[in-house]
């Protein structure tokens, strides 16, 4: 199978249609990348990232730049950490900035988010998987997020049960991390994960917030040396964690389910974010942390409320995890 293949499997989770014009491997063997040093850090040309990845065209502007193809879009906006992938929200490691007449993007966010997403393929030494580790989020006297229908515990358990049952008939083994209203440490999640050494795993969650607050956000681990989503800038974030040496296979997956259950769900995108939750960061596979919606948003909180719709959550995780096995492929 191509590389431009393997790169469609993940990209039709963006968007339905995608392939992207990707280099040559002797293209990607060579070193084109523009690299601008700022403020301590490594930043990449825009012009590079247009002609490594062979992007027809390239439109800047004072406020964005956006990179098309056929099939695919990607854009960039300056001061920002906004990135959308053909409809898809990210939220980058770093603001895209200008500098010296050049609009630059930093280089972890290249390496750490738009290459593995791009380019699937390339991912080096991936693991394969055959098991799927469902964590259902809190339980027994840890009920989460609390709505007005319910809370998040009981919710997660019945998303993760139905996600076990999709992901059966998909042929893949499953282990829930728990399978009844049980209080689980989150130190002892990761343990249970790590026994499977040929498996990803995905926490299943619901959000609380504001009342207008709304939309599904997925996580993936914080690289090294950057700031999480939400927690501002640390000193904790230069230490590296055990789920660092899954960075590309995390976000790869983390894309691939996020927009299977945008795209089936239709609801608002929060964005693919970064985390350095207890659950991730202990891991040693390729793993995500996934909020299905708000309990604390009347309309969604409606719709969690019934069976029905976790179990479309549950299929559109499913559908997510399958692209993203498929992504992974050489053959």
């Amino acid at each position: 199978m191509s590389d431009r293949r393997s790169a469609l499997r993940l990209l039709t989770a963006l968007a339905g249609s995608a392939a992207g014009l990707l280099p040559s491997r002797a293209a990607a063997a060579a070193d084109p990348w523009q690299i601008v040093k700022l403020n301590g850090r490594d930043y990449v040309t825009v012009d590079s990232i247009q002609k490594f990845y062979r992007f027809s065209s390239m439109d800047a502007s004072q406020k964005y730049v956006a990179f098309k193809s056929p099939n695919l879009t990607m854009t960039a906006y300056v001061n920002s950490q906004t990135l959308v992938i053909n409809k898809i929200k990210f939220i980058t490691s770093f603001p895209v900035v200008r500098h010296g007449g050049k609009v630059l993007i930093s280089r972890t966010d290249l390496s750490k988010l738009i290459d593995p997403i791009l380019r699937p393929s390339y991912i080096q030494s991936p693991s394969p998987f055959d098991t799927v580790v469902v964590d259902a989020g809190h339980g027994g006297h840890d009920p989460g997020a609390r709505g007005r229908f319910g809370n998040e515990a009981s919710y997660t358990l019945d998303t993760a049960l139905q996600l076990k049952q999709a992901l059966e008939k998909l042929k893949l083994k499953v282990h829930l991390t728990r399978s009844k209203d049980s209080f689980i440490p989150l130190s002892g999640r990761v343990e249970i994960a790590n026994r499977f050494p040929k498996a990803i795993f995905v926490s299943v969650h619901f959000n609380s917030g504001q009342s207008k607050a709304q939309g599904i956000e997925t996580f993936a681990l914080t690289p090294q040396g950057s700031s999480s989503t939400m927690s501002g800038q640390r000193r904790s974030d230069y230490s590296e964690n055990p789920g660092n040496r899954r960075d590309s296979e995390n976000i790869a997956l983390a894309t691939a389910v996020h927009a299977a259950a945008i795209h089936r769900l239709k609801v608002p995108d929060r964005g693919v974010k970064r985390a350095r939750w207890t659950v991730l960061t202990g891991l040693r596979l390729p793993g995500i942390l996934f909020e299905g919606g708000f309990v604390t948003n009347a309309s969604e909180a409606a719709q969690i409320n019934t069976s029905t719709y976790r179990k479309q959550i549950a299929s559109a995780m499913a559908e997510g995890i399958r692209n993203f096995r498929k992504a992974l492929s050489k053959k």
